[in-house]
């Protein structure tokens, strides 16, 4: 079932707009008000100009639409017509891409229209597709090694503040997750991190139960049971075991 975000998107966003700098790839309306001919859609090309008639070639990349208004406004008067009154608007984004992957409804390539925000890019992406979502992860462009980790649920109660995209970021929904059973203080599913351990999964869901036994813990992997002495684990007699997607920890009972 799909994660309600409660977002007033078309608000949020078009409350954006005017501040959002066009690119090549957006496709701006015009509006020349009583003169038809000099009204339409208008692509920005590759070299961030529009072919406007009367007036040619004009670049128009890095500003806003207010901004083009003015501009159209200043040479089309007074050689061309008398007093104009013109409005500009986008109406194909298509110049600041981010990608959703994972868990949302709706996975592919955004556009962003201007501050768009990762709740919102996530409420436009149809929200994410399942509960039990505990992690988001942005890769931010021009730089791999910058990933910001974001704690969905705080970020959803508003106890993390919600932050603009930018353009070419990698927004990956987890879809993948570890789940802990039995004699455990929480009993949960989260999302799949690289590098979790064992005996980590464990102490997050709330550590044993006085009734959990560490020696009897074992990881269900598939039609696999792999055996964990988490006693030897946490005395560093043996090697913390790295976990898998789709790994369900199980710790039995212990038998007194």
């Amino acid at each position: 079932m799909i994660h309600a975000l409660c977002l007033l998107i078309g608000t949020s966003l078009a409350a954006t707009e005017a501040d959002y700098e066009v690119g090549a790839g957006d496709t701006l309306e015009v509006t020349v008000y009583g003169v038809p001919d000099l009204s339409g859609p208008f692509e920005i090309d590759d070299g961030g100009s529009v072919a406007f008639p009367l007036l040619g070639p004009i670049d128009v990349a890095g500003l806003t639409t207010p901004a083009i208004a003015e501009d159209l406004t200043t040479r089309l008067s007074p050689d061309y017509l008398v007093n104009p009154r013109i409005t500009v608007s986008v109406s194909e984004f298509g110049s600041q891409p981010v990608q959703v992957l994972g868990s949302v409804a709706k996975p592919g390539v955004y556009y962003l229209r201007g501050d768009t925000t990762l709740l919102e890019l996530l409420s436009e992406a149809g929200g994410v597709s399942r509960g039990g979502v505990d992690e988001i992860r942005v890769a931010h462009s021009g730089d791999e090694d910058s990933v910001s980790t974001i704690a969905y649920q705080t970020l959803l109660a508003g106890s993390e503040a919600d932050f603009a995209l930018q353009a070419g970021d990698i927004v990956f929904v987890p879809d993948s997750l570890v789940a802990v059973m039995g004699e455990v203080g929480k009993p949960s599913e989260i999302a799949f991190r690289e590098g979790m351990t064992v005996s980590q999964r464990i102490a997050a869901a709330g550590g044993l139960l006085v009734t959990g036994s560490k020696r009897r813990v074992l990881i269900l992997r598939g039609e696999d049971q792999i055996r964990v002495n988490l006693a030897t684990i946490l005395t560093g007699e043996s090697s913390d075991i790295v976990l898998e997607p789709g790994d369900r920890v199980f710790v039995k009972r212990a038998i007194f």
